[in-house]
């Protein structure tokens, strides 16, 4: 297979798996997208990290905004970071589960045993010193045997309904991503935003922050409320060890 057909097929493959098992659409109907749609209230969301320096940029700018996230942290980028997790989780930021390592094979596999789960929930358990209930597999790819695990495990799966390109690079303009997504955003509405790379310790994310210090306070001023996932759904964070 040359290299121009192997890409397509890749892309076919790519552009298939996100239609059929990623939010908003795809998942099987186990996804929560979006909360209410009568309350102007709304959640920023962060996949991947933590990461630095630009974990730590994100969450100063937004606690400096009295904003709370809900991040869907990888259990080797904590390890990485236990303190700044810590951190987080103290400042009243939620801490979900995106599996250890950040692959998709564990999702798509029907035989897997969950370790890819469990090994994430045993590190941030041992730094936050809660366990997560909140879930968003890597690359938001879910099939039903992945559902059926997180369900198990007492697992909320945890979609989105504003999708933004931060996770491109080089990263695009951030007041130009911020737009899109507040044209993008209504009642309800679950942001996806991402605060590193995963499997990477080290990493800049600038246009991300420049994208939460554009929208919080465009979207306010159009009457929106920023809460994490736990209060605009109704669901528990976390559960006792």
């Amino acid at each position: 297979m040359t290299l121009n057909v192997a890409n397509l097929v890749r892309t076919a493959i790519n552009q298939s798996g996100n239609l059929l098992l990623s939010p908003p659409v795809g998942g099987f109907g186990y996804y929560r997208n979006s909360g209410p749609r009568t309350e102007r209230k709304i959640a920023l969301t962060f996949d991947d990290g933590p990461s630095l320096p630009c974990t730590e940029e994100l969450v100063a700018v937004m606690d400096a905004m009295n904003v709370k996230g809900t991040f869907f942290c990888v259990g080797f980028n904590v390890s990485c970071h236990p303190d700044l997790t810590r951190r987080m989780f103290e400042k009243g930021h939620v801490i979900g589960n995106h599996s250890q390592f950040h692959r998709r094979s564990g999702s798509l596999m029907p035989g897997n045993d969950g370790s890819h789960i469990d090994e994430s929930e045993r590190v941030i358990t041992e730094v936050i010193g809660s366990r997560p209930r909140l879930y968003r597999p890597p690359w938001g790819w879910l099939t039903p045997w992945e559902a059926s695990r997180l369900i198990q495990r007492d697992y909320h799966i945890i979609g989105w309904d504003v999708y933004t390109l931060d996770w491109v690079m080089p990263a695009p303009d951030g007041v130009l991503m911020a737009e899109k997504a507040r044209r993008d955003t209504r009642p309800g509405s679950i942001l996806l935003f991402h605060d590193g790379v995963s499997m990477q310790s080290q990493w800049e994310k600038r246009e991300t922050t420049r994208a939460i210090s554009h929208i919080v306070p465009a979207l306010r001023a159009e009457g929106y409320e920023f809460v994490t996932v736990p209060e605009l759904l109704n669901i528990p964070a976390y559960s006792p060890i």
